[in-house]
C-alpha cells in the first residue's frame, strides 16, 4: 500500500478546513493536481448549481416596468382533460423583471400529457392598464425558450 507524504494530503486537508469554518464556497474550492495528467486536477469543495455560471439572461434593465405574468399552459392543445395551468413556475422566473428568457422544461413543469407534442403558452402585462402581450412556442415547446420583454413601451 503507497504512503501518502503531508505535501500530498495538504490540499483535501486545507479544503475540510475550509469547509468546516464556514469559508464562502468559492474560496473553499481546491484543485489538487493529478501527477502526469499535464495540467490537469481533482476539484474539492461544494458543488455548485450550473445555472449559477451562465450568464444571467433574466436581468433587470431598470427601465421601471416589469413583467406581470397573467398566466401560462402548456399542451392546451392536447385532447383529454388535462391539467396544463403551468403560471407558477413562469411567474416565480419572470415576475418583476423587465426582461425575461424562460426555457421551458416538461421535466420541471410536468408533462400533462404524454404522448402528445405539446405547444407553450403565456401572457403577461407590462404595467397596469396596459396592453396583455403573449409569448408562445410551437409543439413540441419542451426544450424551446420564449421571451417575455417590457423594455419596448
Amino acid at each position: 500500500m503507497a504512503r501518502a507524504s503531508l505535501k500530498d494530503m495538504v490540499g483535501p486537508l486545507l479544503a475540510v478546513l475550509l469547509l468546516t469554518v464556514g469559508v464562502s464556497p468559492a474560496a473553499a474550492q481546491i484543485t489538487i493536481p493529478l501527477p502526469g495528467s499535464g495540467g490537469g486536477g481533482i476539484q474539492i469543495g461544494p458543488q455548485q448549481d450550473q445555472q449559477q455560471h451562465a450568464p444571467d439572461q433574466n436581468r433587470s434593465y431598470g427601465t421601471g416596468v416589469s413583467i406581470r405574468v397573467l398566466g401560462a399552459a402548456y399542451g392546451r392543445n392536447c385532447a383529454g382533460n388535462v391539467s396544463t395551468n403551468v403560471t407558477d413556475d413562469l411567474a416565480r422566473q419572470c415576475q418583476g423583471r423587465d426582461y425575461c428568457v424562460y426555457r421551458i422544461d416538461a421535466r420541471q413543469i410536468g408533462d400533462p400529457r404524454p404522448g402528445c407534442a405539446k405547444e407553450y403558452q403565456a401572457r403577461y402585462m407590462c404595467r397596469e392598464g396596459g396592453n396583455e402581450r403573449y409569448a408562445s412556442a410551437n409543439p413540441e415547446a419542451s426544450g424551446q425558450s420564449v421571451v417575455l420583454d417590457c423594455r419596448r413601451q
